[in-house]
Formats: C-alpha cells, structure tokens, sequence
C-alpha cells in the first residue's frame, strides 16, 4: 500500500510540474535584444486588484463624435466588466449592452508611461469574431509635429478578421505616407491567433522594426530626410483596445454578443 501511494504522489507531482512548466511562456525576444538591452518598465497584470494598474493605465472614453475617425461601433468606458485583472492577464472585452449598444475599452499609458525607442513587447490571445478589431499601438506623447499623422502612430499589432482574414499587420504612420496612408505595412498570415504570441516592435533611430514571436516581418527605416517621413524621435505611449465595427472592423453579425482580447504581459526594453 505504501509504494503505491507513493508511485500515485509521484505521478501527481510529475503532472504539476508539467502543467506549470506549460504554462511558462518561451523567451520569443531576438538576440539582438537579448544581448543589448534590460528591461526598464512592464506591467505583467498579476497584481491582487482587478483594475489594471492605475500607475500605469488610463482611458479613452466616449465614441469621440465619429467613431474614432474610423467609423467604430463602440462606445469605450471604464467600466471593470471591460477591463479587469484575472489569473495573471487582463481581459479587455467588447460586449453589448442590454439596449444592443457595444461597449468596450481603451487602455493607454499616456503621460503615466511613455517611451523613446526600445524593444516593446505584448504577449497577447486576440478575438476573431467577425466585427472585432483588436490592436496593441503607439501614439505621440505630444503632438510635437502637429496632429495626426504629422507626428505618427507606430501600430505594433492590428487584425481585423473580416477585413485581413488570418493577417496579422504592423504599421506606421506619418505625413510621408499621404493623407495618413501607412508609409510602411506588412503582415504575417498566424494560423491561430487565439492562441498565446508575442507581437513586438524594435524601434531604434534608425529605424523600426517588427517581431512575431521572435521573428521579423516588417521594417521601416530611418531616411534621413526630416520629421515628414521620421517624427519618431519623441516619447511615445502604449495603446491596447478592442474595436468593433468600422472600417477595418466591418459588419457585426446581428447574434453576437460580446468577444475578447487577453494581454499576459506588456514589456519595454532598452539599451544598457
């Protein structure tokens, strides 16, 4: 009796240590990275609150008037059921409201945490239902070079299912680009972005480029030629939100009732 119960223990033990061992995430950071830079600021969302930290995280509010320029079906609020801490992640989540209306949220860390070049890292699951519109981003701490796009938007992560189907794009904006068409996109095609991957940018003055899971598939550089086509030398804070709707978003099927985006981690890298 006693070696079997011990023979079990050890099963059970063997089991747990899998399990956590599961799910530890994989260092995906280039060596570029690895070798070069230190963290400097993360928020890994595991702390005993469900409101995501306030040191960190504010919020955009309202539908702006217009959709947010681009049309968007959302209203954004503060609301905890759209924004929350659980089990070592936070949950951002679009769902509509009693009178069909869609809420949802938009977290950014301007003028509580902004940053000039450096690896910046997201670990993230993203909604695929038809309509939604996840995105990790960039935005100007100050509009130095004028509004948008005049002072530029670095879009780490954009996917839009109903628009890109499985593409996955990283994005910059700038006045070079024209009427605010990005001066440089491209995509990666992910298989399964439910799933746990990391999306990154490397942003250094020469240029800019973009990670998935540790491996490039973007780059805009540096040309030299002015604030035009290089307004990226100034602070620039972290934008994390679910759309719905709009331009890229698209139609919303009439029997959908709320989607979500999962973020484990938010990481920023610089040189030592």
């Amino acid at each position: 009796m006693k070696i079997r119960f011990a023979f079990v223990s050890l099963v059970i033990a063997t089991l747990a240590v899998g399990f956590i061992s599961c799910g530890k995430e994989k260092d995906m950071r280039p060596d570029f990275v690895k070798q070069n830079m230190k963290l400097v600021w993360s928020d890994e969302f595991d702390g005993e609150s469900d409101e995501p930290n306030s040191d960190n995280w504010d919020y955009d509010m309202g539908n702006n008037g217009n959709g947010w320029g681009n049309g968007e079906r959302q209203y954004y609020t503060d609301q905890r059921e759209h924004s929350y801490v659980s089990k070592g992640s936070l949950k951002i989540v679009a769902k509509k409201n009693e009178q069909g209306r869609w809420q949802s949220a938009r977290l950014k860390s301007s003028f509580k945490q902004s940053f000039k070049y450096g690896y910046i890292e997201f670990r993230a699951k993203l909604p695929v239902e038809s309509g939604s519109w996840p995105a990790l981003w960039m935005m100007p701490q100050l509009t130095t070079y004028g509004q948008w796009p005049r002072s530029g938007e670095i879009d780490v992560m954009e996917y839009a299912t109903n628009t890109w189907g499985k593409k996955t794009y990283g994005t910059v904006h700038c006045k070079a680009g024209s009427g605010g068409k990005a001066v440089s996109s491209d995509y990666i095609e992910i298989a399964d972005v439910t799933k746990w991957h990391t999306y990154a940018v490397l942003w250094q003055e020469d240029g800019i480029q973009w990670f998935y899971d540790g491996k490039q598939i973007n780059e805009y550089k540096n040309p030299g030629s002015g604030w035009e086509a290089w307004p990226f030398d100034q602070p620039f804070y972290i934008i994390m939100n679910v759309a719905m709707g709009g331009t890229l978003g698209g139609d919303i099927p009439s029997d959908m009732q709320q989607c979500q985006m999962e973020v484990d981690y938010v990481r920023v890298y610089q040189a030592e």
